[in-house]
């Protein structure tokens, strides 16, 4: 698989396809191959760049003792960026909607467009005026973080269940639950990342490119209301529901994902 060095890390990232190159960005825990439903469906009329973020598959984590930032991951992708080229359209899925975002944020690269699918961007919900929504669910998140670092890895069902809907853990094949479990600590550190993330209506508005959020049809409302609040703090925002889907789309509705993606990528279909 190609890797990118960069001093003395190591970007892995999967490349396949040929055309307007759209750059994918999965969620956690996870690596590249998490697209490859969506990546070869794209793959005949796109060049696909679908990197492994920091601490998962082959790229090289933040260092134990820093405090997790999503800033990292940016970094490295961002200098994957700078090796294959602007990307029409940047993609991130759940965690890493919340890179993606960031790297559009902090504008050190050209982005053709930008594509959110189920962004956990859990800040974003302090936009809404609904202070108590926002406790809530950083409250989740919280107990989330203290039960996996307090020794107890199956803690990762709150996770779980919180994004994909009750009861999804347990509807888990045991050789996914069981990487859910070991993933644990890994993806505490993407989520505490994640809530340290500050978005204000200004920044957001900055954004220049088209920023389009995916949301499945039957997830959890607080996914809707955080793609909504980011639409609507952008200036060239819309929200597109993939009917019947969760927050496993990219796996479960490919075909559809992929459509929509390919529909965003300037001068495509």
């Amino acid at each position: 698989m190609p890797t990118l060095a960069i001093d003395d890390r190591v970007v892995r990232y999967e490349e396949y396809g040929a055309g307007p190159l759209v750059v994918l960005v999965h969620g956690s825990p996870g690596n590249g191959k998490a697209w490859s439903r969506v990546g070869e469906r794209l793959a005949g009329r796109h060049r696909v760049i679908a990197p492994d973020l920091p601490g998962h598959g082959g790229t090289t984590p933040q260092a134990p003792g820093e405090v997790p930032d999503v800033a990292y991951s940016a970094t490295l992708i961002e200098a994957l960026i700078g090796r294959v080229g602007a990307p029409a359209l940047l993609t991130g899925y759940s965690y890493g909607g919340v890179v993606a975002l960031a790297i559009a944020l902090r504008g050190r690269v050209s982005i053709g467009a930008l594509a959110l699918l189920e962004p956990v961007a859990v800040p974003a919900l302090s936009l809404t005026g609904d202070l108590d929504l926002h406790a809530r669910t950083r409250a989740v998140f919280d107990g989330y973080i203290a039960g996996v670092e307090g020794g107890d890895p199956l803690q990762v069902r709150t996770m779980v269940d919180f994004w994909f809907g009750s009861g999804a853990f347990e509807g888990l094949a045991e050789p996914l639950r069981g990487y859910m479990v070991r993933e644990a600590a890994t993806n505490v550190r993407d989520v505490r990342g994640a809530l340290r993330e500050d978005y204000s209506p200004a920044a957001l508005r900055r954004l220049s490119m088209p920023v389009t959020t995916l949301v499945g049809g039957r997830s959890p409302e607080v996914t809707r209301t955080i793609a909504q609040t980011i639409t609507t703090h952008v200036r060239r925002g819309s929200l597109t529901l993939v009917a019947g889907a969760t927050h496993a789309l990219i796996t479960t509705h490919a075909e559809a994902v992929a459509e929509a993606l390919a529909a965003l990528v300037p001068g495509g279909p």
